[in-house]
């Protein structure tokens, strides 16, 4: 069965969660058990690739959720630091005076997705060099 696609959509779990509930990664208890997850799919991640599973496989999508989380708190602290407020979602809102937001959740986002696909590509080419 061919589950990279599976794997991709697992680790584009902080993004979504950005995209949809994103107070949810400034609440304390909940941020944890995000991180939380994001590691256990890290460990997962690494653990497949050393099975048939990950070898030949997009498993290396599940090490993103804990780097796109991290990427999200950098952002986030040098986006508060900038703009002295949190990051607000900006998709169909033209509201005058949120540039820094919308730049914010340009490359915030951009580089997600970018993320993803690099971990997926990149470790199945360790794969197949013997890695």
């Amino acid at each position: 069965m061919d589950y990279d696609l599976l794997f991709i959509a697992v680790g584009m779990l902080v993004p979504v969660v950005v995209l949809f509930k994103r107070e949810l990664l400034m609440k304390a208890g909940a941020s944890g058990t995000i991180f939380a997850i994001s590691l256990a799919l890290f460990i997962i991640g690494l653990a497949f690739h050393f099975t048939d599973v990950g070898r030949h496989s997009a498993s290396g999508g599940l090490l993103t959720p804990l780097m796109s989380f991290g990427l999200y708190r950098l952002f986030r602290t040098w986006f508060m630091a900038y703009a002295k407020h949190e990051p607000r979602d900006t998709y169909m809102d033209w509201t005058p005076g949120m540039a820094a937001d919308r730049v914010f959740n340009i490359v915030y986002f951009t580089a997600a997705f970018m993320l993803t696909a690099l971990n997926a590509i990149g470790m199945e080419g360790l794969a197949k060099r013997g890695w």
